[in-house]
């Protein structure tokens, strides 16, 4: 008897470690530079078909799902331009693009799923993730510092740093008093460009944004931004207003027209 349930249990350990699935991503963080070609890498062991996941991550969000494979085309094609190709023979299902983006910036997962369960909700494993980090490329740097003042009277000062490069360390301030935001990028669709920016506040009204960052600035980091400058910019055009009102003029000269004809056109009907 003992002898049965000696051979039953190694039975069932044979078959669990037969069922057993991993997922594996050997990179756990990738830096490129915009409009490079990526690749992140996945390798998954199971002995049973399966369904394979890319999924993507950004900061304070939950997953979405770039793309899967099921069966057929080895290639994938998903969202946002990524593909992959599932290689059954190296146990792979890497993940490309031809061209990234600085809003590729994410953490990736590449996950299995067991589809002998026969279940439409299976249950995934996912690999560790690996983080994606898309450097932006920017034109002609030209790092300024911003003191950004409040029309109305405050306790906080706050300091913009724009426009530098990439590579840029600007993750610490210097003085530990001030607070940094993440680095972000800002993108100027209307001027087909874009560029980098932090901001650093502090509730210290003797705030100097010349050296709250460690980096050396050029000669306009002494001009103040000051919120009342910028109502300058949204002075009307007259030669716009003149335009639109002539547009307007023709629109309702047209319209009179248009309802005398149908106005003596009614009347002639009726005699």
């Amino acid at each position: 008897m003992t002898l049965v349930f000696t051979l039953m249990l190694e039975v069932l350990l044979f078959l669990r470690g037969a069922g057993a699935q991993s997922v594996t991503q050997p990179d756990g963080h990738i830096t490129v530079s915009e409009g490079a070609r990526l690749e992140l890498r996945c390798n998954y062991s199971t002995s049973f078909s399966s369904y394979l996941f890319w999924y993507i991550q950004y900061p304070n969000q939950g997953l979405q799902l770039l793309l899967k494979y099921t069966s057929g085309n080895s290639l994938v094609s998903g969202i946002k331009g990524f593909e992959a190709e599932f290689r059954s023979s190296e146990k792979s299902f890497h993940l490309r693009k031809t061209s990234a983006h600085w809003k590729d910036s994410a953490k990736y997962f590449c996950a299995l799923s067991d589809t002998t369960s026969g279940s439409s909700s299976y249950k995934l494993t996912f690999g560790k993730g690996t983080l994606l980090i898309v450097n932006p490329n920017i034109q002609n740097p030209d790092p300024a510092v911003y003191l950004l003042r409040s029309p109305k009277s405050s306790n906080t000062s706050v300091c913009l740093y724009t426009d530098f490069e990439s590579q840029a360390n600007v993750s610490q301030v210097t003085r530990p008093v001030v607070f940094s935001s993440d680095s972000t990028v800002l993108d100027m669709g209307a001027l087909g460009s874009k560029s980098n920016g932090v901001v650093a506040w502090s509730s210290r009204t003797d705030l100097g944004c010349g050296d709250t960052f460690n980096q050396t600035f050029y000669s306009s980091s002494g001009i103040p931004c000051d919120a009342k400058i910028a109502e300058k910019s949204f002075e009307t055009d007259m030669n716009l207003n003149f335009q639109n009102l002539s547009v307007i003029g023709f629109r309702v000269l047209l319209l009179k027209v248009v309802g005398y004809n149908l106005l003596m056109t009614l009347r002639l009907w009726s005699s």
